[in-house]
């Protein structure tokens, strides 16, 4: 039976077998209980819901991912974006590096209250699994590993998509019943894997993306029209528009940046957004020779 499920863990989460679970005690996990009534998804939800009667028309919000332990670079992305006055942050997920306990308090907490009250909503990594393999931390702040949130005229869908190897069924059927809807001119996706078959960057190595499903994932982007689903995992930046859906990885907030990348797209950098009825526009905010400059995407 041990064998069994062992054989099972690898295949669903991709850990090898030899890596073994270690539990999170109650008493570190009342650590994080001052942060949850702040920053927990379904609150943030209400409130950016409030917020969008007034601000919805014309509204910024911001984008970046895998700052695992690099608090330094989180830092200056997160100080630079408010300087920039988003109504939100999204993240696409690797805020931490192992899941721990002592790293949200240490890294990425530090990091979201340097721009409190204005709120960062992040997707999950595989790092943010944790040390039982229950993104347990995680969950204990946000409470929530995916969400769908409508702020103006755009829709916000985002949701853990770190099973191994594959989309689930489960996960594209969250996905198409948020996309089904008439009442939001923009779509955006945030999930942290991009497909393997992406043809927006180089192949890693083995089990760096998403491999099955693919193809219903990037159809039905197509039908509902969406108008930019987000990545992160692969350490940089790279957009590029197929089939009328711009896919986009922003994971250049402080991890190592990925070598298998080209030069150029080995960023570090957040995104910036202007959001109005009519359109969408982006500007890339890249940190480079010691300074910010930005570049129109």
């Amino acid at each position: 039976m041990d064998t069994l499920h062992e054989w099972y863990d690898f295949f669903k989460r991709g850990f090898p077998w030899s890596r073994k679970r270690e539990i999170i005690t109650r008493e570190d996990l009342k650590k994080l209980e001052p942060y949850t009534n702040k920053h927990n998804i379904l609150f943030v939800i209400k409130k950016l819901s409030e917020a969008s009667l007034t601000k919805g028309k014309h509204f910024r919000f911001a984008i970046f991912g895998d700052t695992r332990g690099d608090y330094r670079v989180a830092r200056d992305v997160i100080l630079s974006i408010k300087d920039d006055n988003p109504s939100f942050v999204l993240m696409t997920g690797d805020i931490v590096r192992r899941g721990r306990v002592e790293e949200y308090l240490a890294h990425h907490l530090r990091m979201v209250e340097l721009i409190y009250p204005v709120p960062v909503i992040p997707v999950p990594g595989n790092h943010e699994e944790g040390p039982d393999r229950k993104y347990t931390a995680f969950l204990k702040i946000y409470e929530t590993d995916r969400f769908c949130f409508d702020f103006g005229p755009a829709r916000f869908i985002g949701f853990n998509n770190n099973s191994f190897w594959s989309f689930t069924k489960e996960q594209l059927d969250f996905l198409e019943k948020h996309l089904k809807t008439d009442t939001v001119k923009h779509r955006f996706v945030i999930m942290h894997k991009p497909p393997e078959d992406l043809p927006v960057f180089v192949h890693t190595e083995e089990g760096r993306g998403i491999r099955w499903n693919t193809r219903k994932f990037y159809t039905m982007m197509k039908q509902y029209k969406v108008t930019e689903v987000f990545m992160g995992h692969v350490h940089g930046f790279v957009s590029k528009i197929i089939d009328g859906v711009r896919y986009t990885i922003t994971a250049g907030g402080g991890a190592r940046l990925e070598n298998r990348l080209s030069k150029e797209h080995q960023i570090h950098h957040y995104l910036l957004y202007e959001v109005t009825p009519e359109q969408v526009t982006c500007e890339r905010v890249e940190w480079k020779e010691g300074a910010w400059n930005r570049i129109p995407v």
